[in-house]
């Protein structure tokens, strides 16, 4: 069963219980001392211990080893070691931790080996062991890039489980981290499509009121029996007919981004992509007051990125600006300057595309700017925010090569965000 059927307390615990490890040596009597170094066994004392709490009926207080036990595969070549590590993520038991002699003559050596496991899962820790200095440590290091330990040989049993034990936690604690930032993000698109739908539903419920409006009037006319103005009848249809058109750009702003495959990138005109997602805040600019002022120029490079992230980081970006602007417009009191969101966008040299966004509410504090783009920094009151939008934008502009960095307004309070993104086609993929 994949990852993807599972809960998150069950991928947690699949984690914890992967104690699945490789060597891999072409002598048989080192692959027989592995075997036996972490070949389960139980002392005399608990044996005896466990016999006595079977006989009382009772149960032991904690575990009587907390050490795990640790399966261990074998190969006699650095293809077979290969093989073994398929057929594991074949079957969704991936391997933690390889321990790979570095002489191996006749096929794969022990370097070779790593870069093939490293190519097929690069989760795997590895143990480069040998009583050869056949590659400098630098070498290795820069062809496996970083992340394996270098031992030589003879190993005591302790080197050998101390190490294992010590790469097989840090394993699991990475795969732990993986797994939570995944949940986080998942509770961040779901907070943001709650807002979303909220945001849609109000401007869509505009001109359907208007709409719904119209044609009960018409009843009504068409009810009391009076002769039909056709004139005023043809106007009030097209106003209906210019709300359903106002309907389906609203729909279209949705759809336009939403390819199905995430991972690939196109070339986004910026200008269009913002002004798709304005229209999704017509209601709420309007609402508010806010003025929203583009400076875009016509002939601007397209950028190179995910479309349905780009409107992610858009959307992200005006509603936390939207947010601002009105707890500042609720919190002051007395004569203020006009709500207003400026985007503005431009090339620079060696292929890059500046875009600026800014507010004029209320700025951020001092003491978070630091932190802004950390999970679960917010100024939102308590229950209004997750603190994950910026963090959001961060990861997904950093996925593309692309990034973002906070500024102070110049000449008032706000904020404003510079963003760098690549225009260089190379990094379209096909």
């Amino acid at each position: 069963m994949g990852s993807a059927m599972l809960s998150v307390t069950q991928q947690m615990d699949a984690i914890e219980q992967n104690n699945r490890c490789l060597a891999i040596d072409d002598e048989q009597g080192v692959l027989d001392y592995y075997s036996e170094v972490f070949r389960p066994t139980t002392s005399g004392s608990e044996v005896i211990w466990q016999s006595l709490l079977e006989v009382v009926g009772d149960e032991p207080e904690q575990e009587l080893d907390q050490t795990p036990q640790f399966s261990i595969s074998v190969a006699l070549s650095g293809e077979a070691g290969v093989q073994l590590a398929e057929q594991a993520l074949a079957d969704h038991l991936p391997l933690t931790v390889a321990l790979i002699d570095m002489r191996m003559p006749g096929g794969l050596d022990g370097l070779e080996t790593a870069q093939q496991l490293r190519l097929l899962d690069p989760r795997i820790m590895l143990v480069i062991v040998t009583a050869y200095s056949d590659y400098k440590l630098e070498e290795i290091q820069s062809r496996l890039l970083n992340n394996v330990l270098y031992l030589n040989k003879p190993l005591t049993s302790d080197e050998v489980l101390q190490t294992v034990r010590m790469l097989n936690q840090s394993w699991k604690e990475r795969e732990k981290t993986k797994i939570l930032k995944m949940q986080m993000v998942s509770h961040a698109k779901m907070a943001g499509l709650g807002t979303m739908a909220v945001r849609i539903g109000h401007e869509i419920n505009q001109p359907l009121s208007y709409i719904n409006g119209i044609f009960q009037l018409l009843k009504m006319e068409l009810q009391s029996g009076g002769e039909v103005d056709l004139t005023q009848l043809a106007e009030e249809v097209d106003l209906a007919l210019e709300q359903t058109v106002r309907i389906k750009e609203i729909i279209t702003s949705l759809r336009v981004f939403a390819h199905p495959d995430r991972s690939k990138r196109y070339a986004v005109d910026l200008a269009d992509a913002v002004e798709h997602v304005q229209r999704l805040f017509t209601g709420q600019l309007k609402k508010g007051g806010v003025s929203f002022d583009l400076d875009i120029p016509e002939k601007l490079p397209p950028v190179h990125f995910n479309p349905s992230q780009f409107q992610r980081i858009l959307t992200n970006l005006i509603s936390n600006a939207l947010d601002a602007l009105e707890e500042q417009r609720r919190g002051e009191k007395g004569e203020q300057a006009a709500p207003r969101i400026h985007l503005a966008a431009s090339q620079l040299p060696e292929g890059k595309v500046e875009m600026i966004f800014e507010d004029n509410g209320p700025g951020v504090a001092e003491e978070l700017i630091d932190r802004m783009f950390d999970p679960f920094v917010t100024t939102k009151e308590p229950g209004k925010g997750t603190g994950l939008g910026l963090s959001e934008i961060h990861g997904m502009l950093n996925e593309h090569g692309a990034t973002i960095a906070y500024h102070p307004c110049s000449g008032h309070s706000g904020v404003c965000f510079v963003i760098h993104f690549s225009t260089d086609e190379e990094s379209v993929i096909a």
